[in-house]
């Protein structure tokens, strides 16, 4: 999937929605490891995009 192409904003509100999508299956008690399993990689997937796109546009802060 190319998540190149979204806003920030789009992104930010993507990964929001799909951490909450994890937490409700996980009240629900919903035994789906592999769904679970793609749903946590793709959220990885979204927080790495989000932090190279800070990153990229706030250079102050490569350091950390």
């Amino acid at each position: 999937m190319n998540l190149e192409n979204i806003t920030t904003k789009q992104l930010n509100d993507l990964e929001l929605r799909v951490t909450e999508l994890i937490s409700a299956l996980r009240k629900a008690k919903v035994q789906h490891p592999s769904l679970m399993e793609s749903l946590k990689l793709f959220e990885q997937e979204l927080g790495e995009l989000r932090r190279h796109r800070y990153d990229a546009s706030n250079s102050e802060y490569k350091s950390y």
